[in-house]
């Protein structure tokens, strides 16, 4: 790397870099195979919950029919806009637009109705868990606990930067 680059973007040089990690050690530890084996488990849990959404196929096709319907009704009018007088037209194409628009809303409606009952389930999933885990929700569960706040972190940094 050029100096020029490293002074513009306030980069070590290589002899700065080959320093600051020399004291680090690197960390292998390995999560327990239970604990992926629960982690596997859950993620079963969440796949097996999303299909038992019932109900929802046989509107997702009554949806489909009336976005079908509106599409070919759009074409319909449109082709008619275009064989009409102009002082007429304008009202025919307002209503292709409508038949278009209510398309679009119901194909809209079917993928909202869908992930609203995606999201309940995993705000239902994330509550059982958080009920079922003791620990508190701002503490991320490690061999080894680390606790700090977004401040003093920054602090720290800063304090590396000023070396």
């Amino acid at each position: 790397m050029t100096k020029k680059l490293e002074e513009l973007f306030n980069l070590p040089s290589v002899n700065e870099e080959e320093e600051f990690t020399e004291g680090y050690e690197e960390i292998t530890e390995y999560v327990p195979i239970d604990k992926a084996q629960e982690q596997l488990d859950l993620a079963k849990k969440i796949d097996s919950a999303l299909p038992q959404i019932t109900g929802v196929e046989s509107t997702d096709g009554d949806m489909d029919i009336y976005a079908d319907k509106a599409v070919k009704a759009f074409d319909d009018l449109m082709q008619l806009g275009f064989n009409v007088e102009d002082r007429h037209a304008g009202h025919v194409f307002a209503a292709a637009h409508a038949m278009l628009k209510n398309a679009i809303d119901a194909k809209n409606s079917k993928a909202d109705r869908k992930l609203r009952a995606i999201e309940l389930q995993l705000k239902k999933l994330r509550l059982d868990q958080q009920t079922n885990n003791t620990s508190t929700p701002d503490t991320i569960e490690t061999e080894k606990v680390i606790r700090i706040d977004r401040n003093s972190l920054l602090n720290q940094l800063n304090e590396q930067n000023d070396k």
